[in-house]
């Protein structure tokens, strides 16, 4: 069976560390806040915010929170990756070496875009996170699988260029990612979603309306639909809905704590809607999830000895790494 979405974004939080784990998906992790040491075949390396790196299908890692971090992490089919990166830097002679996937070998490869660039592909990786709840249909999620890559990669180019063919691109324009009209780079509106996004992330146990949410930050109800779309690739509440989940996830998996207790923790009085949303995401339930733990890897650095996880409800255990 065709898989539905090549490649899928998680956000994730962390406070602790993870198991010693490899996918049969390609894997590139974004740091946006906190710091995380990552170690691989190659080491262990510290990743602040603003900096990436890629790991090809099949290679483990591992990750220690120092002490908590915010990421995002994209989980990609290796073949449609490779694919669509070769379509994107058709010439091997202006790429840095090693960094074209004719020469990639999958080993870790360690990025530094700049928060910035991150801050622009946030709302992409959103979008990608949701790409097989709003478009099931098979054809329409490779489409726009494609075409939220394509507009990461024109963000993101520079960084796999020489130097020469890099300072030619220049800094992303908001107008490359968010092409809507109006007045959305005025600094105002954006302090005022800002303002709204950290209200949703900081008070998600609230029961939170776009009317709310509308008043607090002194905008109309239209007005902040439509900027925090923009600005964050989904509407108010879908946006916190995403957030709690995000939450959720990190207490089902760091916690002890019973569903129906993690579920209030983030804003949802009802367990029956965290499991509804965590089953439509990862495809088992948060108990499923706690009885059925991601395999692990031994200390053994051979790629012989990796249990590489095919399954996706097993899959999925380890997401956010």
């Amino acid at each position: 069976m065709i898989p539905v979405a090549p490649l899928i974004a998680v956000e994730s939080t962390r406070s602790l560390p993870t198991n010693r784990v490899a996918f049969a998906e390609a894997k590139i992790i974004h740091v946006m806040e906190g710091n995380v040491e990552v170690e691989t075949t190659d080491g262990a390396t510290l990743l602040a915010p603003g900096t990436s790196l890629a790991i090809g299908a099949e290679h483990w890692c591992r990750m220690r929170p120092r002490p908590h971090a915010r990421m995002w992490t994209v989980y990609a089919d290796e073949g449609f990756l490779r694919t669509q990166m070769g379509l994107l830097l058709p010439d091997r002679n202006r790429v840095l070496r090693g960094l074209h996937p004719e020469e990639w070998d999958g080993r870790p490869l360690l990025f530094a875009p700049g928060i910035s660039r991150l801050q622009l592909l946030e709302p992409l990786w959103r979008q990608m996170s949701v790409l097989r709840d709003e478009a099931p249909v098979p054809e329409v999620v490779r489409a726009r699988a494609v075409e939220l890559f394509a507009r990461w990669m024109s963000i993101v180019a520079p960084t796999f260029l020489a130097p020469e063919f890099a300072e030619s691109l220049g800094q992303p324009a908001e107008s490359a990612l968010r092409p809507i009209r109006g007045r959305l780079t005025d600094t105002m509106t954006l302090g005022h979603v800002g303002r709204a996004v950290r209200l949703l992330r900081e008070r998600m146990h609230e029961p939170w309306t776009v009317a709310a949410l509308a008043e607090s930050v002194a905008l109309s109800r239209a007005q902040l639909t439509r900027l925090f779309a923009a600005h964050t690739g989904l509407p108010p509440i879908r946006f916190l809905t995403e957030v709690r989940l995000t939450e959720f996830v990190r207490l089902i998996e760091e916690t002890e704590l019973s569903v129906a207790h993690a579920a209030q923790m983030v804003g949802w009085p009802d367990p029956r809607i965290a499991s509804a949303w965590f089953s439509r995401r990862f495809g088992l339930t948060p108990s499923q999830y706690r009885r059925n733990p991601h395999p692990h890897l031994s200390s053994r650095d051979s790629r012989d000895q990796c249990a590489v996880t095919k399954d996706s409800g097993q899959r999925m255990r380890g997401l956010g790494m």
